[in-house]
């Protein structure tokens, strides 16, 4: 990629990350999930001119955020989020066809119950320990691999599964 272009990238993904914080700031449990999608769409582009999603967003809410690709015509983001929920977004925004591709996950409420904050921080530990090792010439199945067993090691220890 060309200077510029980076450059374009990274703005779209300062924008959406922007309105990522702004969709945690105002979810309270009795919204629905659409709602959160729009604070998205309209944060992207009142703060930073990105008129479109680079995708259809998800926005998911308790049992949603199990359904892959969940937000599409036939789920349609139309869940009322409850106290307690963990919320699953998947959005990102396209500036000048270039486009940001952002995930995050919290607890309606803002506070984790034991078992969401085991499952929450054993996510982040694979997270850590992939891109530890990430760099070229490193397969994408042993990074993998590697997040599987970071995330069962830590669900095992917490009593969440069991076995080898």
């Amino acid at each position: 990629k060309l200077p510029e272009e980076i450059e374009v990238i990274r703005y779209a993904n300062q924008v959406a990350g922007r309105a990522h914080v702004e969709m945690m700031r105002q979810c309270k449990a009795g919204m629905m999930e659409y709602q959160l999608e729009s604070i998205f769409l309209h944060t992207c582009y009142a703060t930073g001119g990105a008129r479109t999603p680079m995708y259809t967003p998800i926005s998911a809410s308790g049992p949603n955020g199990a359904v892959l690709h969940y937000g599409h015509a036939g789920a349609p983001n139309d869940r009322q989020i409850q106290e307690g929920d963990m919320v699953l977004v998947d959005m990102g925004c396209e500036y000048y066809h270039y486009g940001s591709d952002i995930t995050a996950t919290w607890p309606c409420g803002g506070s984790f119950t034991p078992r969401q904050k085991l499952v929450y921080n054993a996510v982040l530990r694979a997270h850590c320990a992939v891109k530890a090792v990430m760099k070229p010439g490193v397969s994408w199945p042993d990074m993998h691999t590697l997040a599987n067993r970071v995330i069962l090691e830590d669900l095992k220890a917490g009593g969440v599964v069991v076995g080898d």
